[in-house]
């Protein structure tokens, strides 16, 4: 007998995907799917080498560490930094996040957004401490609501958007680009 397994709604959509891509046999010209494993993988590594280029101590966590991706120390070992990566791969104007409640906000916990900006050839990067990532994404779940309510949304997605505040944005860009600890 055979043991049925469950598979996740993203699992069925790439298989009912790869199998539409084939016409009797044939491949179906188009562009690459990227597996979005590695494209969260490449981002954690871009966070890594800039810190580790700035003279930090940087190093990416094993797979499935639970909230962090990379850990940083200062060379001394006296100030320490945890961070979690968000990547896409595309100049992507939101980045999902877990729910605001589960978002990390201790005084060592930073979030960076990293896109990919392809007419450039470069990532752009974003960085948040904890708490700013928590109340983003409070704001965001609380506007999704108010549109659920008014039945303009049927779900709630919680997410950083990174072109509703100009200001607030450049302002998270400019920390990536100067940050240390």
């Amino acid at each position: 007998m055979r043991k049925r397994v469950r598979v996740s709604r993203l699992t069925q959509a790439k298989h009912r995907l790869c199998r539409s891509r084939h016409l009797e046999g044939g491949h179906i010209p188009g562009p690459p799917l990227a597996n979005t494993a590695l494209i969260g993988i490449a981002g954690v590594h871009h966070v890594v080498s800039e810190l580790s280029r700035r003279g930090l101590v940087a190093l990416a966590t094993v797979c499935n560490t639970a909230a962090y991706d990379v850990v940083v120390v200062t060379p001394d070992g006296r100030k320490h930094a945890n961070i979690q990566v968000k990547t896409s791969s595309k100049r992507a104007s939101f980045f999902r996040m877990p729910p605001s409640s589960r978002v990390k906000a201790g005084p060592n916990d930073f979030y960076v957004l990293v896109r990919w900006l392809r007419k450039d050839q470069r990532y752009e990067s974003f960085m948040l401490t904890g708490r700013e990532a928590k109340a983003a994404v409070r704001r965001r779940e609380q506007w999704q609501r108010a549109r659920r309510r008014a039945g303009k949304r049927e779900s709630i997605v919680p997410n950083i958007s990174v072109t509703k505040d100009p200001a607030r944005t450049e302002r998270w860009r400019r920390r990536w680009l100067t940050w240390r600890l």
